[in-house]
């Protein structure tokens, strides 16, 4: 029997061993609302989703998802109560709206406790999760309400709104959104069958922007190129208000098919901000900001700066020794700066 028993003992050490770890959102920014808000532990039926895109979680298909692990910037503190988990997949990769996803069928549901004075939130899988690709949503419920210290989660601010909470306010139900993932590692089993056909990690280069004017007053025009061979970009603009101090949607994500930036803004001093990222099939890039006012920008082409020199290139990025036809014209100033303008000649 003691022989047996060892040999039981090995074989089970031998299983632990494959299991390995995807950490994501590995940020320093912080928020207290994801993947739970402590704020409202005392509140049943207090909700936190957030969607992990596909892109993130090559690694993990065909998988089985084990454990979850968030840290916060503070021990917690919490007094009784309960949490229910869900992670389920959704087509969307973030959230349009304020209003929280449906689980569907496959939702894998299960109950956690946030550990008193711990500086990490575990969930560890009352069953595993098998992933076989799209975008991962984590839901988290107060199930049975306790005392909760609120702290901050580690995180990423992305360019998606990836992430949801509601809770039941004096006034009502209250619901947000939020460019936020937190930082999660997910602890997996190796062994498990891969889905076939398996997910190739795909490299994706970040667009990078041009801004242009024609004629240097009807306006300011922004073109965005892909640097990745075959890849795509999805855009989105956003305005500064002023009385709020937020960047407000003006145009939500969309697919860019300009060729030669037909991304066109007015001269009339708005504060502008594009986002963009590329992408092949599940595989994008890091999101990318370029932010501008319109104004500014065409005042800076005729402010006077002094230039240390000019360089003009073509469409396919070749220099020329004059501007001839659509140029982008390369001017560098004695301060150090330069600007990149599009003109017509």
């Amino acid at each position: 029997m003691k022989k047996l028993f060892t040999l039981i003992a090995v074989a089970t050490l031998a299983f632990a061993a494959q299991a390995a770890t995807l950490t994501v959102a590995d940020g320093t920014e912080y928020n207290g609302h994801y993947p739970f808000y402590g704020l409202y532990y005392d509140t049943q039926g207090t909700t936190s989703q957030v969607i992990y895109p596909a892109y993130m979680l090559n690694d993990l298909v065909g998988k089985e998802i084990t454990k979850l692990e968030f840290y916060t910037t503070a021990p917690i503190g919490v007094t009784g109560g309960s949490l229910e988990y869900a992670l389920d997949i959704v087509e969307e990769s973030e959230f349009a709206t304020a209003t929280a996803f449906e689980l569907s069928g496959n939702a894998k549901i299960g109950h956690c406790v946030p550990v008193n004075g711990e500086t990490m939130f575990v969930i560890d899988l009352e069953e595993p999760f098998v992933y076989e690709g799209g975008n991962l949503l984590l839901q988290t419920v107060v199930e049975v309400v306790g005392g909760y210290r609120s702290v901050y989660f580690y995180g990423e601010a992305t360019g998606l709104y990836g992430a949801f909470y509601q809770y039941q306010g004096w006034s009502g139900v209250n619901a947000y959104t939020e460019a936020f993932l937190p930082k999660c590692t997910f602890t997996f089993e190796e062994g498990t069958t891969p889905v076939d056909p398996p997910v190739d990690p795909v490299t994706v280069g970040a667009p990078v922007f041009q801004g242009y004017t024609i004629d240097g007053i009807t306006g300011y025009g922004v073109g965005i190129t892909p640097t990745t061979e075959g890849s795509e970009i999805m855009y989105r603009v956003l305005i500064w208000d002023p009385v709020t101090e937020e960047w407000v949607l003006r145009t939500d994500w969309t697919l860019y098919e300009g060729t030669e930036g037909e991304i066109w803004f007015e001269n009339n001093g708005e504060k502008v901000r594009i986002e963009a990222y590329a992408f092949i099939g599940e595989s994008r890039s890091q999101d990318v900001a370029y932010e501008f006012t319109v104004a500014t920008a065409l005042d800076e082409l005729m402010s006077g700066k002094t230039v240390a020199g000019v360089r003009y290139f073509n469409m396919a990025g070749q220099e020329m020794q004059q501007a001839e036809g659509l140029t982008i014209v390369v001017t560098t100033y004695t301060d150090g700066t330069t600007s990149a303008v599009k003109v017509v000649k």
